[in-house]
């Protein structure tokens, strides 16, 4: 009996630690007060960027802004007057098949402003974001084509280029070169050696990272020719970095350096 009253004393004792808490409801945010969140999470306080700017000609330049029916649209203003007019509306950029116009995150016109090779959806390599996909958009004919082929994976090819005529595009693609045709879409392998460890047209981790080099090809003037780098990284060993912050368990990473 002792024992009995003992152990319903002892469960009297502790039982008011296990009683339910009250949650007290949590006063209304004051939307004049800064926080953390606010500053750091919301967006308000990102800074505005003007879009990428191009000189048509000595006295009009090109930008891209914020269109009023979604996407951008690429305008031209006259730099002495400020006179702004649509060169290409948002609509053009619906790709066959949308209903959405592509998110442009730049271009580059050909020789004869005929026609705009767009970069969008793109990926992060090392530090910078050079691979995704590029389209070619027929300015007078409101046409678009994506470039690669319907082999190329999404978000694969890397420093698309007008050649100077403005016929051609070449291209980096799981390091290899290629160029392929505006007219109807016919890809020639300029390169066929590409692998982990021979890179044609770009460059490995240590080149971005410590020379800030990217890029590594050239169309010559002519347009006849491409001048490109080529790096054989096949006597670099991996070095072996460790990851203790992505998950519970650490993990390495394999970089050659």
């Amino acid at each position: 009996m002792s024992r009995l009253l003992l152990r319903i004393s002892t469960m009297l004792v502790f039982a008011p630690a296990f009683a339910p808490t009250v949650a007290h409801a949590q006063p209304p945010v004051d939307p004049s007060r800064l926080s953390l969140a606010r500053i750091f999470s919301s967006g308000e306080f990102r800074a505005e960027r003007p879009g990428e700017t191009t000189w048509l000609d000595d006295s009009t330049y090109a930008t891209l802004e914020t269109s009023t029916a979604g996407g951008v649209d690429l305008v031209a203003y006259n730099a002495s007057t400020g006179v702004r007019r649509v060169v290409v509306a948002a609509s053009a950029f619906v790709p066959p098949g949308s209903t959405a116009p592509l998110d442009v995150e730049g271009y580059q016109w050909s020789a004869d402003r005929s026609r705009l090779l767009i970069f969008t959806n793109s990926a992060r390599v090392w530090r910078e974001n050079t691979r995704g996909d590029f389209w070619v958009l027929d300015v007078a004919m409101k046409s678009l084509r994506k470039l690669g082929g319907p082999s190329a994976v999404p978000q694969t090819l890397q420093f698309a280029k007008f050649s100077p005529d403005g016929k051609r595009v070449a291209y980096v693609r799981d390091h290899n070169l290629y160029a392929e045709l505006v007219s109807d879409g016919a890809i020639t392998a300029l390169t066929n050696d590409g692998s982990r460890t021979v890179i044609n047209g770009t460059f490995d981790w240590v080149y971005e990272e410590e020379l800030s080099l990217r890029d590594g090809f050239r169309w010559s003037p002519d347009g006849t020719a491409i001048a490109y780098w080529q790096l054989d990284a096949s006597g670099v060993r991996d070095f072996l970095l460790i990851n203790n912050t992505d998950s519970l368990y650490s993990f390495t990473t394999p970089v050659q350096y």
